[in-house]
């Protein structure tokens, strides 16, 4: 259209703009826009723009698969359990979003299945499932007041069987809690000498960093919790105010949460 307006409004014979809007259907701003255009802006404005690469979809990856199985004849829920079988984790509304599109508009004819009917995940009777999360709380939990778990403690003895790692980790794990809370710093080092070389040397080497902090908190009974916890209180009363009169409100509000109970303090000077 750039090219037409030019051209018209160079061969018309008076240099009459509302014409040409009427002509064209285009506002008097964009007709001056078009004429008042350089030779390389309007190249610039032809040439195709060249844009990103259209990013992949979620059902890229097996589009392909679901289209075959359906042309082989293979129901809904098979093609679903297999999918889940090769290792597709979307969530099962995706998975079946493409299942419905993909029958609607190649097989229309094919014999659909209602998502509803998807079964859910059973096992058989006798096995006892027992998920990674809740195994490492249970390893991690060293608190005798927090309730542990009494499905993972009566298999204990099997699970560290068939898997060494999780005797390994607790052991591990014990042994860091028992230096940590204890009164010997020099513990923090052999526990550091021991595990160098494990799949813990990330955390060894990250320790031997901060060495005389964590040997502080060994010694020392003082902590700096008092610090953070007004540091936090600090930064709460700092978002509720956000926005409020500035610094001025930020003051009064400080100070209303921090100083209530000194003797000399009055809501008085604050007002």
């Amino acid at each position: 259209m750039i090219m037409d307006v030019r051209a018209r409004w160079n061969g018309m014979s008076s240099t009459d703009l509302d014409a040409l809007c009427d002509e064209f259907g285009l506002t008097h701003q964009m007709a001056e826009k078009y004429i008042g255009m350089t030779e390389e802006e309007v190249q610039a404005v032809l040439q195709p723009r060249k844009t990103n690469r259209k990013a992949p979809r979620k059902g890229d990856s097996y589009v392909n698969i679901i289209y075959k199985m359906m042309a082989d004849g293979y129901a809904d829920d098979k093609i679903y359990y297999y999918l889940r079988h090769i290792g597709i984790t979307d969530k099962t509304a995706t998975i079946w979003f493409y299942l419905e599109c993909i029958s609607a508009n190649n097989f229309p004819e094919r014999k659909r299945m209602l998502s509803s009917n998807i079964q859910e995940k059973v096992y058989p009777e006798g096995v006892i499932v027992i998920d990674r999360s809740s195994l490492v709380r249970y390893i991690l939990t060293a608190d005798s007041k927090k309730t542990k778990d009494n499905k993972i403690s009566e298999h204990i003895d099997v699970l560290k069987e068939c898997y060494p790692i999780i005797g390994w980790g607790m052991e591990a794990f014990q042994r860091f809690h028992s230096a940590l809370m204890g009164d010997v710093p020099e513990e923090i080092d052999t526990f550091i000498a021991d595990y160098k070389d494990s799949e813990l040397k990330a955390f060894c080497e990250s320790l031997q960093r901060d060495i005389e902090p964590v040997k502080n908190a060994v010694v020392y009974d003082v902590s700096s919790g008092f610090v953070e916890g007004n540091n936090n209180k600090f930064k709460l009363v700092k978002r509720i105010v956000y926005g409020r009169s500035g610094l001025v409100n930020l003051e009064k509000k400080c100070k209303l949460a921090f100083l209530p109970k000194q003797e000399d303090f009055s809501i008085a000077d604050l007002i």
